[in-house]
């Protein structure tokens, strides 16, 4: 008898990455929650940076998930995080020339 054993990463990248249709319905509504909590939030709401910076990275790897929707959403992540961003107090001396 015969044994084989199939390659394990033999898969289909985009097969594996194909949701269904309740995975982009869940997906897609806690991207849009997360869009309300930024647009109702004025200024921005992190201290380390870097937290800014993984969540930025999370949302732009699961809108990717979706397609051109994603797209749409990633869009309006960008506009968000621009305008928090922007509203990050500047450092008194930071315009001082040294």
């Amino acid at each position: 008898m015969s044994y084989t054993q199939s390659d394990l990463f033999a898969q289909d990248t985009a097969e594996r990455n194909t949701l269904s249709d309740t995975q982009r319905v869940a997906l897609r509504s806690r991207l849009e929650s997360m869009l309300v909590e930024l647009e109702a939030t004025a200024t921005f709401p992190w201290t380390n940076p870097l937290d800014a910076v993984h969540l930025e990275n999370r949302f732009q790897r699961d809108t990717e998930k979706l397609g051109e929707e994603g797209a749409l959403l990633w869009a309006r992540f960008d506009k968000e995080m621009d305008r928090l961003h922007a509203s990050q107090a500047v450092p008194a001396n930071a315009d001082s020339k040294h």
